[in-house]
C-alpha cells in the first residue's frame, strides 16, 4: 500500500487508535511513516506540557501567510486564516469542472506538501507557546539587585597568596547583601568568618561563617555601610569565643561602583 494518510499519522501521534490492520502493518514496515509519527509525537508532547501556561501570543502574520501559501488557499479564505472566530474552508470547486463519480487520487506533490505542512504547523504552534512562556518568565523573574560597591580583598602578611573579592548589593525590596569569593589555604582546626569593619577599625560586626570559598550574607538593618566599609575574612579557632580572633586572612575597602 502507499504511505499512510498524514491525517491518520497525526491522530496516531496523539494516541488515537484509528489505523486499520493494513495501515498498522504498513507502519511496522515503513521507516518513513514511523519517523513522521515520532516527530509528531514529540511535538504533541511539548504542546501538552505547555497547557495551563496562560494566553498564547498571536503568531506573526507571516506564519499564517506561509501556511495559507502551502495550502493554496484563495485570498478570500486566507484573509481569515488563523482567526479564532472565522472558520477556514476549502476554496470552492471550479463549476466548469466535470463531475466524476470516482474521486481522483491526490497528486503525489500534494501529499508530500501536506506531510511537510502538518509537522511544520505544529512546530509553529509550539514555538508560539514557548515564546509566551519565555515572555511570562521575563515579566515574573526577580529583578537583579543593584551593585552598590565592590572591594578587592588583599592578603595579610601571614596569608601570602590568599586573595578575594567582595560585592555589596541591594535588592528591589531594599535588603543589602555582601557576596564574597576568596582563596586561602584550608585549616582543619578552624573556620572562616566574614566581618564589616569601620574605616578606623574601631567597630565591627559579624555577618556569618563562610562555608567553602564563597558566600552571600545579609547586612543587618541599621548598619551604615558608608562607615562599615571594610570587608574582612578571618581565621577563627574552635574556642567558643564570638569575638574577632585578630587573625585576618584578607581585607578590602568597599568602593562605590
Amino acid at each position: 500500500m502507499s504511505h499512510i494518510d498524514p491525517d491518520v499519522l497525526a491522530l496516531l501521534a496523539l494516541g488515537e487508535e484509528v489505523a486499520s490492520p493494513e495501515e498498522l502493518g504498513h507502519l511496522t514496515a515503513c521507516a518513513e511513516c514511523r519517523d513522521e509519527v515520532a516527530v509528531l509525537s514529540r511535538a504533541a508532547t511539548v504542546g501538552r506540557a505547555t497547557i495551563g501556561t496562560g494566553d498564547l501570543l498571536e503568531p506573526a502574520p507571516r506564519v499564517w501567510a506561509r501556511i495559507a501559501e502551502e495550502l493554496e488557499l484563495t485570498p478570500a479564505v486566507a484573509g481569515g486564516f488563523g482567526a479564532p472566530s472565522r472558520a477556514v474552508t476549502a476554496a470552492p470547486a471550479d463549476p466548469s469542472a466535470s463531475a466524476d463519480p470516482v474521486a481522483p487520487a491526490r497528486p503525489v506533490a500534494v501529499l508530500r506538501r501536506r506531510r511537510w505542512l502538518l509537522p511544520t504547523a505544529i512546530a509553529a504552534s509550539v514555538a508560539v507557546v514557548a515564546a509566551g512562556v519565555f515572555g511570562v518568565w521575563e515579566l515574573l523573574r526577580p529583578a537583579r539587585p543593584d551593585v552598590l560597591a565592590t572591594a578587592e580583598l588583599d592578603p595579610f602578611p601571614d596569608w601570602q597568596g590568599a586573595a578575594g573579592t567582595a560585592t555589596l548589593e541591594e535588592t528591589a525590596n531594599g535588603e543589602r547583601m555582601v557576596s564574597v569569593r576568596f582563596s586561602a589555604p584550608a585549616d582543619p582546626d578552624g573556620y572562616r568568618e566574614i566581618w564589616l569593619i569601620t574605616s578606623d577599625a574601631t567597630e565591627l560586626v559579624s555577618l556569618g561563617i563562610v562555608e567553602g570559598d564563597s558566600g552571600t550574607f545579609a547586612v543587618p538593618a541599621g548598619i551604615d555601610t558608608d562607615r562599615y566599609d571594610l570587608v574582612d575574612i578571618s581565621e577563627e579557632p574552635l574556642d567558643g569565643d564570638p569575638s574577632h580572633s585578630g587573625d585576618s586572612i584578607v581585607r578590602g575597602q568597599l568602593r562605590a561602583s
